[in-house]
């Protein structure tokens, strides 16, 4: 049976989410946490730190999933994530993430038919500039 769902989904933003200002603090525990060694993301002069590029990756919105999500399937999972990076994160930086549905398909492997929705959360800073788009895939059969 073809996947249905409303298309008017697409491209609908369903979480919006500013966060409170960048911590040095925030930035060296991400960057320990990730094995990071590099003193760009460890020094101790918050002037001069930065975020490792994947710092965008630990931002949590209010909302996962849309919640007018279509019937994709019973079990989901993650199926990978591509991110282009933009500006680096600093200290005292205040960042918004907007999050879309921006595709939904679906495709038939060797184990039959998979459902895939990617959401794609734009990331920027208080100035507007582009900090990171991640596009995360889920994967429904």
């Amino acid at each position: 049976m073809p996947l249905s769902f409303d298309k008017n989904i697409i491209g609908s933003e369903f979480d919006h989410s500013v966060f409170p200002p960048v911590t040095g603090a925030q930035i060296r525990e991400y960057a320990h946490a990730a094995g990071e060694s590099n003193p760009r993301y460890t020094t101790t002069n918050d002037t001069e730190l930065v975020a490792p590029p994947t710092f965008v990756v630990s931002l949590r919105g209010k909302h996962f999933m849309p919640s007018n999500m279509p019937n994709l399937g019973r079990n989901g999972f993650d199926a990978g994530k591509d991110i282009d990076f933009g500006v680096p994160v600093r200290v005292g930086d205040v960042l918004t993430a907007s999050s879309t549905v921006h595709d939904i398909y679906e495709k038939t492997g060797r184990s039959g038919s998979m459902n895939f929705i990617v959401l794609r959360t734009v990331v920027t800073n208080q100035r507007g500039a582009l900090v990171a788009t991640i596009d995360q895939k889920m994967m429904f059969r």
